[in-house]
């Protein structure tokens, strides 16, 4: 299945609409237009998926996706959200209920706040990754 490729248009006013396009991250051709994930990824800095095995040039020879560790913290949402009613320290950044885990960014999931100034982990792969036996770190 092949991605929309959106042309560029002029708009009445003279104005230019754009869509974001995604390029291989092998071979750097532009496959199509940015999805909504990849688009939620690169605002919330997580890596962009590999999309070799997208692009005609690449995916002949493409390998599956390569697992990405991420960092992410855990915990009670609200201590999360620093809005608990633990008592915090002066000196922590977080409630004692916080804590840092290693996920699999490629094959966990993610869903923006409606805020989208966060976003949730509603699927976390731990790391090392079962998923995909050998794959790269």
């Amino acid at each position: 299945m092949s991605r929309p490729n959106t042309p560029d248009r002029i708009n009445p006013d003279g104005s230019k609409t754009i869509t974001t396009k995604r390029a291989c991250n092998g071979c750097g051709d532009l496959i199509g237009d940015l999805t909504d994930n990849e688009f939620t990824a690169a605002l919330m800095g997580r890596p962009l998926p590999d999309v070799r095995q997208e692009c005609p040039a690449c995916a002949p020879t493409a390998p599956p996706p390569a697992c990405i560790p991420m960092k992410v913290m855990a915990g009670e949402v609200y201590c999360l959200l620093r809005d608990c009613d633990h008592n915090i320290p002066d000196d922590a950044d977080y409630c004692r209920e916080v804590r840092e885990e290693i996920v699999c960014s490629t094959h966990s999931e993610f869903q923006a706040s409606p805020e989208e100034d966060y976003e949730a982990v509603t699927h976390a792969q731990p790391w090392p990754c079962k998923q995909q036996m050998g794959a790269a770190a």
